[in-house]
């Protein structure tokens, strides 16, 4: 029997959309997100570490943000709540501020919202689909490990200002996030298809596994309270000087 050209290349193009690999390849780390009591005195702050804050508005309920965004689509979103709290969301922040200032979650992208849900279907990892007409959430419940994550398809393709995109101290990315997590994120990390680059140690938290994305690392830390949920410890970002970096704790 003759296979035709054309069936070859779509049995390829099937075998490249479903292999790990090509999830590794367009994954990308999205955004950071970190909570804060007061947002004034954490944009001045970000803005005397040589940031540039692109101040957000007062939403409906009760969450007020700030970005510090970059031209590779990477950024890092400021987050607290203003009033009180009126749906499930602000609501989430207020629980998550109650336990503390800092790093709550770690957002991906770079897939469609349908491929990465077949690819936890097939790890058989619980999820919820969100869709929007500006964006598609997928997030996880609370009780699970991944509760600090969430996958984000953006269909805006909104861009910003040289001006809000460049920074006094030089950073031009997100380097590495530094999370907390234990063998099921590392199970999600490698099953949706990101590459271990193996163990790097910190003075502050100790050893971590190094994952490749296309943005930037994500490096995976012992949590310090197995009880309490999982936080992003530290953001790193990179500059002009890839011999420079800008390390922010969370």
């Amino acid at each position: 029997m003759k296979v035709k050209s054309v069936d070859i290349c779509i049995l390829i193009l099937v075998i490249s959309i479903s292999s790990p690999k090509c999830f590794s390849q367009e994954i990308q780390l999205d955004h950071v997100i970190t909570v804060v009591s007061d947002m004034d005195n954490s944009i001045k702050y970000f803005t005397e570490k040589g940031f540039t804050v692109k101040k957000g508005k007062l939403h409906k309920n009760g969450l007020i943000n700030g970005h510090i965004k970059f031209e590779n689509k990477t950024s890092f979103e400021i987050m607290s709540i203003k009033g009180e709290p009126s749906d499930e969301l602000s609501k989430d922040y207020q629980d998550l501020l109650k336990n503390g200032e800092g790093g709550v979650y770690i957002a991906l992208s770079g897939i469609s919202t349908s491929l990465m849900e077949r690819k936890l279907s097939d790890l058989k990892i619980s999820y919820i689909t969100t869709e929007d007409q500006n964006w598609n959430y997928i997030t996880f419940p609370k009780n699970s490990g991944l509760s600090h994550f969430f996958f984000i398809e953006n269909h805006l393709g909104l861009s910003d200002p040289i001006e809000i995109l460049t920074h006094k101290n030089n950073s031009e990315k997100i380097k590495a996030v530094w999370i907390e997590g234990d063998d099921y994120v590392k199970y999600f990390l490698s099953g949706i298809g990101l590459r271990s680059l193996g163990e790097i140690e910190e003075e502050s938290f100790g050893k971590g596994i190094r994952y490749s994305t296309k943005t930037g690392e994500i490096i995976v830390v012992s949590k310090n309270d197995p009880d309490k949920r999982s936080r992003i410890k530290s953001i790193v970002f990179g500059t002009k000087d890839p011999s420079k970096s800008v390390k922010i704790d969370l």
